[in-house]
């Protein structure tokens, strides 16, 4: 079952403007968070994976690998740069089945792995009126991205799905946070000087 329903895309803009909103919970909740009863809304919280998260998501990554060994001979690295690449050759060889929204999952998984790995993110589970979904956060920053149903919902829509722009659009939004947390002198920011290294 998805972590999170499909959003349609509201707005009309760029491909990567339609990703982001697409990964990033802001956008995400601002469009589609419906009331509950009585027109209140649940209140979200973000906290660590409980062991049932860790369990399915261990699982996910089994499967993951054993659908890139099965039909690319190749098996996944857990993370490594190059897992994108075997990813979109999973994709495009039609070898996932457009009703299986587990493996679909479980490779949206294996791409997020990608991103927590190379661009300084960890996991968190989400819980709010949709229920729980495993998310991207970088520190305690309130951007979010939902990487593990993404290619569910673009599959299932019939969109093509490109696994290197999907991961560019969250590399781009996780740098612009980065800087944003740099500290400022005068309006500009002060980054740190590099540290010197120790001669033998």
């Amino acid at each position: 079952m998805p972590d999170r329903p499909h959003i349609p895309n509201l707005r009309s803009s760029s491909l990567a403007r339609g990703l982001a909103l697409a990964l990033t919970a802001g956008g995400l909740l601002a469009l589609s968070t419906p009331p509950a009863a009585g027109g209140q809304i649940k209140q979200r919280t973000v906290e660590e994976p409980a062991t049932a998260d860790q369990i399915k998501s261990s699982r996910q990554r089994e499967l993951a690998k054993t659908l890139s060994r099965r039909h690319l001979g190749t098996p996944l690295t857990g993370g490594e740069i190059r897992d994108l690449e075997i990813i979109q050759r999973l994709l495009d060889s039609q070898s996932i089945e457009r009703e299986d929204v587990f493996e679909q999952q479980a490779l949206g998984l294996a791409l997020g792995d990608v991103m927590a790995q190379n661009l300084d993110l960890h996991w968190v589970v989400v819980d709010d009126d949709y229920g729980r979904s495993r998310a991207l956060r970088w520190k305690q920053e309130e951007d979010l991205f939902f990487p593990v149903t993404l290619f569910s919902k673009r599959i299932q829509q019939g969109r093509p799905v490109e696994v290197h722009e999907l991961y560019d659009v969250v590399a781009d939004r996780v740098a612009t946070l980065k800087a944003r947390s740099l500290p400022r002198r005068r309006g500009r920011a002060v980054i740190p000087p590099r540290p010197k290294k120790q001669s033998d």
